[in-house]
């Protein structure tokens, strides 16, 4: 067994297992789709001659959905059955959240909004030295290339495909994701460093990190500090993977019923404008509120179960 292999050791063995998770995951998909997709696109694939989105959509998103898979979900599990043996005991999976729990984890990814999408252009503004021009222009166009994906991705029109993309975006993300930064990682550094603070920081760094998204870094690193910190103080998986999906799946539904033309609001502009100070610092107070009362409840709860 792995359980008393040293931090970096098993992040080692995290990344190995990432990758050839994505591999196999990605080789069997490949050969799953060849009687709905036809030959010719795994050709494409294989041959790295890409792929036109466009004409691709269909194939495209459950490309996405088959990378997800192999690079998070599959190898958390794998990792947690190698180190503990009962994977979801240690990914702290194993038993139910309270609705307490969830329904503050969602109050709080609301009124996280204002602050995220203000950081998010905060992040817009930032620029590089003059001397580093070249890398800040390519990160640029691999943000607007990634944009680009996104829209084509959420611009649909029925509620089949705005279903799919609810799994794609959102519950597999969620579960994958929060299973790898949250039950993994931030566990990792907090057995290395021996600080849940520093833990979650550095968890929430390679999660924004990951998402190659460099001019949305600063609001997913906040959304990642609001998760760990969530896992830390409910030690419970779940809470921070449902905040996950309620954030993913809201940002989705709305897309698409403004898409739609079935509503007016924008959620990427919500706190922003007119005012935008007065929205950033209530959902400041709110934050800390909601958080400091999530805090709260668990303590109590948890000095509880110890007592009994």
């Amino acid at each position: 067994m792995l359980g008393g292999a040293h931090p970096a050791a098993k992040l080692i063995l995290l990344i190995i297992l990432a990758l050839v998770g994505l591999f196999i995951v990605m080789i069997a998909g490949l050969l799953i789709a060849i009687p709905f997709f036809g030959q010719d696109i795994t050709g494409i694939i294989l041959q790295g001659e890409g792929l036109d989105l466009g004409e691709n959509l269909n194939f495209s998103r459950y490309f996405q959905t088959l990378s997800h898979i192999g690079l998070f979900v599959v190898p958390s599990v794998v990792f947690a059955i190698l180190v503990g043996r009962r994977p979801f005991l240690y990914l702290k999976a194993a038993s139910k959240p309270f609705w307490v729990s969830l329904g503050i984890s969602v109050l709080i990814m609301i009124a996280a909004l204002p602050l995220v999408n203000f950081l998010m252009e905060i992040n817009l503004k930032l620029s590089l030295p003059a001397w580093m021009s070249g890398l800040e222009e390519w990160m640029r166009l691999a943000e607007e290339n990634a944009e680009v994906v996104t829209r084509m991705f959420l611009e649909v029109s029925s509620y089949k495909a705005l279903l799919f993309n609810i799994f794609m975006i959102a519950v597999i993300p969620a579960i994958g994701e929060e299973f790898i930064f949250r039950g993994i990682v931030l566990r990792l550094f907090r057995q290395w460093t021996g600080s849940a603070h520093a833990a979650v920081w550095i968890s929430a760094l390679l999660f924004s990190a990951m998402h190659m998204q460099f001019f949305g870094f600063l609001p997913r690193l906040f959304l990642g500090l609001v998760l760990g910190y969530m896992f830390v103080w409910s030690r419970n998986i779940w809470v921070p993977v449902f905040a996950h999906f309620f954030n993913n799946a809201a940002a989705v539904i709305f897309y698409f019923m403004h898409h739609n033309g079935l509503i007016n609001i924008d959620i990427e502009e919500v706190g922003l404008g007119a005012g935008a100070s007065y929205y950033v610092v209530a959902s400041v107070v709110l934050l800390v509120l909601l958080c400091g009362f999530f805090w709260n409840f668990e303590n109590s709860r948890q000095k509880r179960l110890s007592f009994d």
